[in-house]
Formats: structure tokens, sequence, C-alpha cells
């Protein structure tokens, strides 16, 4: 088994090193492209969880009273970023 292994990960080896290797051309609007992408997933994640829990449903679990409101602030901070993202990407 340990050899099988070995056989597979030194082809595997082999198949990368055999290829070209591929120059990317990463420029700010890649990255910034990037950022938006988790900027985006973010403030979709704090959309619907307080789509789905109330307040109360926080206070319940046993989260302080500001937690809510926290998060509601977030959520409100990740749409700002992207938001800002967008308008750098729509500008350059």
């Amino acid at each position: 088994m340990k050899v099988s292994r070995c056989v597979l990960f030194g082809a595997a080896v082999a198949v990368v090193h055999s290829r070209p290797a591929v120059k990317r051309a990463i420029n700010d609007a890649t990255i910034l492209n990037y950022a938006l992408t988790l900027e985006h997933l973010e403030a979709t994640f704090y959309q619907q969880g307080l789509q789905n829990y109330t307040h109360e449903d926080f206070l319940n679990a046993g989260f302080p009273d500001p937690f809510y409101s926290n998060l509601e602030q977030v959520a409100s901070d990740e749409q700002n970023h992207v938001e800002f993202l967008t308008g750098a990407l729509t500008g350059m």
C-alpha cells in the first residue's frame, strides 16, 4: 500500500513538472475582483443569518444583548465593502 502511494505521488509530481509553467497576469483588477468575491460571500453570509434569526433568537441562545446589533453593523460594513470594491473596479 505504501509503495503504491509513493508511486502514485511520484507520477503526479512528474506530470506537474512535465507541463510548462503557465504565467498568469495578476494585476490590480484581478486582486480587486478576488476581494470583491470574498466580500460578496461575507455580505451574503451575514444577510442570510440575520434573515433567518431574530434578535430574540440570539437572546434565547444565550448571547448578550448587543450581539445582534453588532452583527447588523458587521452586515452593513460588508455591504459597504461590496459597494466600495464595485465602485473601484468600475472606475478602473
